[in-house]
């Protein structure tokens, strides 16, 4: 018995596309009496007539659709394998940057890629989103996960989603400062915050002096999550991702300062130079994009 072949599936799925031996011998590279012998051959071995002639063109018969249909399905499934494996035969080291923001995406990514791309190894640098886009435009990393603005001119960027900025507190520190009237409140505190030259240190500290903060005294980091552990153990107050301390909040470990409002929204991207032109690249940014959990709206 005859069997079918991967040219028979194709063939077939072209002709119900385009609606024509000779359109489909086009686009197959053959010709259309090539075409004729082989849509007879494939009606041989099922049994079934498969097109009926209609003016210039071809029309499915019922059986024609069904099997078109489980064709085409098998053809998806058959590049798919393919494009598996090619994948899991690449092999290189990705030197990938990474705000503390993103550790948790940062998780996921190294998660999946393991799966597809097992040979594939990465060298991680965590840090604020200044440097790294220095390290990115000095090609001293490949890619990078980080919030804020980036020059289109010089980066191609994909989005990961919103996040914002809270300030808080432990509940002890909280609790001794409780009849403290508003504007006295923060005085003397220990502040945790970004790096002055952070394009959103002015917007978030603003709203401190009002409550007596003495901002000019910034305890600065470039890893929110030592934010998150100082201030966890009762250290002052301190700006940290709404996102990164979620349990923190919900535990109680952390508060926000009352009368504080969030601050504005962040967007985050994953970002490579312009001229950026690697597979493994391309596959960390779409698998940053797929494995994001940031918010898919501003606030």
């Amino acid at each position: 018995m005859r069997k079918l072949t991967i040219t028979n599936l194709e063939l077939a799925v072209w002709i119900g596309k385009l609606g024509s031996f000779t359109a489909a011998a086009e686009r197959m590279h053959t010709t259309q009496p090539a075409v004729s012998a082989r849509v007879k051959e494939l009606e041989d071995i099922l049994g079934h007539k498969l097109f009926v002639r209609q003016g210039r063109g071809v029309e499915l018969t019922p059986e024609g659709r069904e099997f078109v249909g489980k064709a085409e399905n098998l053809l998806r499934q058959l590049d798919a394998l393919s494009i598996s494996f090619a994948k899991s035969s690449i092999a290189g080291v990705v030197r990938l940057g990474a705000s503390s923001m993103c550790l948790d995406l940062l998780a996921k990514v190294g998660n999946q890629l393991a799966q597809t791309m097992p040979l594939v190894s990465f060298e991680v640098d965590i840090d604020r989103a200044a440097r790294q886009l220095d390290l990115l435009e000095a090609r001293k990393i490949d890619v990078a996960m980080l919030s804020g603005p980036v020059d289109p001119h010089k980066f191609r960027t994909r989005s990961l989603g919103y996040d914002r900025m809270l300030w808080v507190t432990s509940r002890e520190v909280l609790r001794q400062r409780a009849d403290v009237p508003a504007s006295e409140r923060l005085a003397g505190l220990p502040i945790w915050c970004v790096h002055a030259d952070s394009f959103y240190f002015g917007p978030a500290t603003k709203v401190l002096r009002a409550q007596g903060a003495n901002v000019e005294r910034n305890n600065a980091t470039g890893i929110t999550l030592a934010v998150v552990k100082i201030v966890s153990a009762g250290c002052g107050i301190g700006l940290v991702s709404e996102s990164m301390v979620r349990d923190e909040l919900a535990r109680g470990v952390l508060v926000p300062l009352p009368d504080l409002p969030p601050c504005d929204t962040i967007e985050l991207s994953v970002v490579t130079m312009a001229d950026s032109s690697s597979t493994i690249i391309d596959e960390v940014v779409e698998a940053a994009t797929a494995c994001s959990e940031f918010r898919r709206t501003p606030f």
